[in-house]
């Protein structure tokens, strides 16, 4: 969380803890794409092979522990 302006547009730096992972991932330019009260979609920009298998493995898991759509 931040008391920081954020807009649109703005690139910026951040660290994240995702799930269950014992470390925090740090990606070094992001670029804000929408925001609402205090959530923020970012885009990627910059982001390490480990962040970025780190973030695929948990993609992953996300999409096999998802419900299936009913026909």
């Amino acid at each position: 969380m931040t008391e920081a302006v954020i807009t649109l547009g703005d690139q910026i730096a951040i660290s994240l803890r995702l799930p269950n992972q014992a470390s925090s991932m740090f990606v070094e330019l992001a670029t804000v794409r929408w925001g609402k009260e205090q959530t923020y979609g970012v885009e990627f920009e910059d982001l390490s092979p480990i962040a970025d298998i780190r973030l695929q493995k948990y993609m992953n898991r996300l999409s096999k522990s998802a419900p299936t759509p009913a026909a």
